[in-house]
């Protein structure tokens, strides 16, 4: 007889252990596997999106939260030559207002954070539940459906195996996931693979190098002297005390490299020396690490799904592969959560994948072609490079490339037709929080759908309110100022520079009311007298039980 759990998730990374949380919290019992008794002692994921950094401070609790380091980047280059990487041919930098970085609760567009410390924080939460059990140390061996999902697992200290069961399986158990193949699931491939040296270093602020000493953020080199492209970040723990700064560098790999030599200390003291003094570091990691660009073609079989590595994989251009799997993790939970409670019909679940799969494969299109960028090294690319930073650099600007890779939203169409999603500049930038801080409208709430109503908001009130509360959404009031009026709860005010005024109009140009999905997605613009139309369209995304 098998012990019978709602949910069973294989793996116990941080996107199993989110989903874990995030279903414990809606009252199902769940079963964690993992082989793994500890968290993987080395960083691998090292960026964070204000998505993903909303969730996990739900997650984890204040007391939690209080523990966990993390860094927002202040900006991130993109560099012709690592000696001068005090100008950057391109720069990715979230806008600043009287100094002050537009960011919600200090995450930035980006946070850099160390991945054991966020496991082992996980872990710590998980533990605290009464609704999670949790198999470490265990792997899964056998699985099939007979009504339920049956999986047979084995203690690996012991031998000893065992059953359990659940109506609903998760596969969080990585690229090569076990689940996923015994679903019959194929992987598509977007791009090439590319290897790259990872190596972590602990080290003082002071073993920098001159003019390497820039503010905690990264820079992608071309190098096309080297012809050795790298990725070079500056992360530092939020409590600084007397912790050694991180650094974490990416080397590409090239043709006729002895991938077991390049390893070896001596030579990684050789490829850092033009960033860090190699006399004062100590090399936390060092791996060769493969990058794969995939995406799987069937997300559910009944009620077996796969989430995070399981499902999609992507190269390190962006820091995006983590944030897909827990956005998309989040998705899915949602679902399943309303499909057991029977507010919703059994194929909502489908639309995990309908409304998954665009963004996440545009993510995946986009990290390719920022890194062809990084890697085309090719003479005549780099004379029409060296051309262009030589005229800009007389305007004294690099580039601006956050329009470009931080996308404001992903649009979909009105009515939630399935389709390709677009990436739009809508301006999501401009407002202000109750302390005066820019705040960004993709990280305001970001878990909740929202509706942001261009002045009055009562009128969308009204008919939100005959929404069942499970699915209601929030209505937050979007003001230009011009009533002199203050950010207060769920009203918030334009900062008032003229630019901000004119992204306002943008934004609500021949619309009223706009509808968010959790994350930054828009699903629908809408005008006054529309809003029966907008709570319409708005409840059919749910495929409500009559």
């Amino acid at each position: 007889m098998s012990k019978e759990y709602d949910v069973v998730i294989i793996g116990g990374g941080p996107v199993g252990s989110i989903a874990s949380l995030l279903l414990e919290s809606r009252g199902f019992n769940v079963a964690l596997v993992e082989r793994n008794t500890v968290p993987y002692p080395f960083p691998r994921a090292i960026a964070l999106n204000g998505f993903s950094m909303g969730l996990v401070k739900e997650l984890l609790g204040p007391e939690l939260w209080s523990e966990f380091e993390f860094t927002p980047a202040i900006h991130v280059g993109y560099v012709l030559n690592k000696e001068k990487m005090d100008e950057p041919f391109g720069l990715m930098q979230p806008p600043v207002i009287d100094g002050k970085i537009l960011d919600n609760d200090n995450f930035g567009f980006v946070s850099w954070f160390n991945q054991p410390q966020l496991e082992r924080l996980l872990r710590t939460s998980i533990e605290a539940r009464d609704g999670i059990t949790t198999f470490y140390g265990h792997e899964a061996l056998v699985l099939w459906e007979d009504d339920l999902n049956f999986i047979k697992i084995q203690e690996l200290s012991s031998g000893k195996s065992f059953e359990i069961s659940a109506k609903y399986l998760l596969g969080a158990d990585g690229g090569g996931s076990f689940v996923r193949k015994q679903m019959g699931a194929e992987l598509k491939s977007l791009g090439k693979s590319i290897h790259f040296l990872i190596v972590d270093i602990k080290a003082p602020r002071s073993a920098l190098r001159p003019g390497k000493d820039f503010d905690a953020g990264g820079h992608q080199i071309i190098d096309p002297q080297g012809k050795r492209p790298t990725t070079f970040l500056i992360c530092e723990g939020k409590n600084h005390g007397t912790y050694k700064d991180t650094f974490r560098f990416e080397f590409a790999l090239k043709k006729g490299d002895d991938y077991t030599k390049i390893q070896s200390p001596d030579s990684i003291h050789e490829l850092i020396d033009p960033y860090l003094n190699p006399e004062d570091v100590e090399i936390v990691r060092s791996t060769i690490y493969k990058f794969n660009s995939l995406i799987s073609q069937n997300w559910r079989v009944n009620n077996m799904f796969t989430i995070g590595d399981a499902t999609h994989q992507t190269s390190p251009f962006q820091g995006q592969g983590l944030n897909m799997g827990i956005r998309n993790t989040s998705n899915l939970v949602e679902k399943i959560d309303l499909v057991s409670k029977g507010v919703s019909d059994d194929s909502l679940l489908d639309s995990y994948q309908v409304e998954c799969y665009p963004d996440s494969k545009a993510v995946i299109k986009q990290s390719l072609f920022l890194g062809g960028m990084l890697f085309n090294i090719k003479p005549h690319i780099n004379l029409l490079r060296g051309v262009i930073h030589s005229f800009n650099g007389k305007k004294g600007k690099p580039i601006d490339l956050f329009p470009a890779f931080v996308p404001e939203t992903v649009t979909v169409a009105n009515g939630f037709s399935p389709g390709k999603a677009n990436q739009k500049g809508y301006p999501m930038y401009n407002y202000m929080n109750e302390e005066g801080f820019p705040r960004s409208l993709r990280t305001y709430h970001p878990t909740e759908y929202r509706i942001f109503c261009n002045g009055d908001p009562s009128s969308v009130r009204d008919a939100v309110g005959k929404v069942p509360e499970i699915v209601s959404p929030m209505v937050v009031e979007l003001s230009d100022g011009s009533d002199g009026g203050t950010t207060d709860g769920t009203r918030l005010v334009s900062a008032q520079r003229k630019e901000d005024l004119d992204k306002h109009k943008k934004l609500f140009k021949g619309a009223d009311y706009v509808l968010m999905a959790p994350g930054y997605t828009m699903l629908g613009t809408y005008k006054r007298g529309q809003e029966s139309k907008l709570v319409r369209e708005y409840l059919s995304r749910f495929k409500l039980v009559a």
